[in-house]
């Protein structure tokens, strides 16, 4: 904070005022220059004043004014304030001069308790939170740290460490994510907020921790000098999220499974009459023809029993199908960028967020036309799946990159959903999205032959790349609306 001050001669005129004086005594600078000194104190005290003032120019001497007493100054709206004087004697071109240093006394005791009370607040605030408090030098590559902050990082962690060692305390499932938030923290094209949620491995065992951290970054000169924010431990609500999870997976899979069941009784009833009657002819003419002479009519009217109940129960098969798919897929112009990103909040929010994202939408992308609930199933079925084999494969840089093209030659757009996971084989890929099978340990074998279904249906194609080794890469289109 810049101090007021005041130039005065031998006369006790004020000479010179800087902008802080200016401020404080209420008067513009062409106002305070030429006028008394007196001026600006109480009428009580003018008179003692000016006596004052003769004495200290026959000895003038750096001191403070007042020896503790309460001095007042008297700004231009007739307010009295508090103020600490200091004199210094200047001599100019062999001019004798005084330089009076002024401190309001009230407004620095406002700033100090209202820091005091901030103070109390934060110190409150992060008591409750459970918050650490951490402080990057983004210039000298150090970081402070309080001393919760010390102990969410573990033993180790000192009050002062290189931001290497900072790093090095996050999973190293998480690592890339966290220094993908610093980069972008210290990038000043962005807002310079630091948020993200990461795993710490605290030593010795490494015993997985969650934390959620807060701060934003000071830029000077067009760089990042420092970033200043909060730690929390939520490591309670992320275990409890991945019971809700496993809850509602299980719950999901049960229900699947019991969807199957009731389907599959529905067709067998349906078509049991007619097999058993099948099953009836055939007898009566296998009867028919063992026996000498061979009962020809009789073989002949069972015969045609068995043709007629094998239309029947193909004829209810289809109905129940029919039945099944009498609904029109509803479409509609949707822009695919953003289904894409809902797929990916919806998949974070159902515990499948563990990966890092490589995402390339396409802004002028034309809309396309299909049905928003099916294409967000299919996009969230595709990336569960990916999640979930890097997952059993213990990947530690997990990627998932999702990109949006037009389709050469078309008028569709086309998607491409690919992992770094290990990757599916030659067998397996000829059989990927045949009805009922599987890989898991859990599955039904009918994620992927739906979503094929289901992509169809909106009058695109589901495929995976047979050729690609790097994990595996799966491909979708969708036509364009216009």
């Amino acid at each position: 904070m810049v101090e007021a001050m005041l130039l005065v001669d031998t006369s006790g005129s004020i000479v010179l005022a800087n902008s802080a004086a200016q401020h404080l005594c209420g008067y513009p600078n062409d106002a305070l220059c030429g006028m008394e000194i007196e001026m600006l104190v109480p009428h009580r005290f003018r008179d003692h004043h000016r006596r004052y003032r003769a004495m200290y120019y026959k000895h003038p001497r750096k001191r403070p004014m007042g020896n503790d007493r309460d001095i007042r100054l008297l700004n231009r709206s007739g307010e009295e304030i508090s103020v600490d004087i200091s004199l210094s004697p200047i001599t100019i071109k062999k001019h004798l001069y005084i330089l009076a240093t002024l401190n309001a006394i009230d407004r620095r005791y406002q700033v100090e308790s209202a820091l005091r009370e901030n103070e109390e607040r934060l110190w409150l605030i992060q008591q409750a939170a459970g918050a650490g408090i951490f402080d990057i030098d983004c210039v000298n590559g150090r970081v402070y740290c309080d001393e919760r902050m010390r102990g969410l990082l573990g033993n180790e962690a000192g009050e002062n460490m290189a931001l290497e060692k900072f790093f090095a305390a996050i999973h190293p499932g998480d690592r890339a994510k966290c220094r993908a938030v610093f980069d972008e923290t210290i990038d000043l094209s962005a807002n310079g907020r630091c948020r993200g949620e990461f795993r710490l491995a605290q030593p010795p065992d490494c015993t997985e921790h969650w934390i959620a951290t807060l701060g934003q970054a000071q830029f000077e000169n067009g760089k990042a000098k420092r970033i200043v924010g909060i730690a929390r431990d939520i490591t309670e609500r992320k275990l409890l999220e991945q019971t809700l999870q496993q809850q509602r997976n299980e719950t999901e899979a049960l229900f699947s499974q019991q969807v199957a069941i009731i389907t599959a009784s529905a067709i067998a009833h349906e078509i049991n009459s007619p097999l058993t009657a099948v099953s009836a002819y055939g007898e009566v003419a296998h009867h028919a023809l063992s026996v000498s002479p061979i009962d020809c009519d009789r073989a002949k009217v069972a015969l045609d029993g068995c043709v007629q109940q094998a239309q029947k129960a193909g004829e209810k098969l289809h109905e129940l199908i029919g039945f099944l798919q009498n609904r029109e897929v509803q479409t509609e112009t949707l822009n695919l960028n953003r289904i894409i990103e809902d797929a990916l909040l919806q998949t974070r929010n159902d515990g499948f967020g563990e990966f890092q994202l490589a995402l390339d939408l396409k802004p002028d992308l034309p809309a396309v036309k299909a049905n928003r609930i099916q294409i967000q199933r299919v996009l969230v079925n595709l990336i569960r799946n990916a999640v979930e084999a890097m997952r059993a494969e213990n990947v530690v840089n997990s990627e998932i990159a999702i990109t949006v093209e037009t389709l050469s030659g078309e008028n569709m757009a086309i998607v491409t959903i690919k992992d770094n996971g290990p990757g599916i084989d030659r067998n397996t890929i000829c059989r990927i999205f045949d009805p009922f099978f599987t890989t898991k340990p859990t599955g039904f074998g009918v994620g992927l032959s739906i979503s094929r279904a289901l992509i169809e249906a909106n009058g695109g194609q589901l495929w995976i790349d047979p050729d690609f080794r790097h994990g595996a890469q799966f491909h979708f289109t969708l036509p364009y609306a216009s």
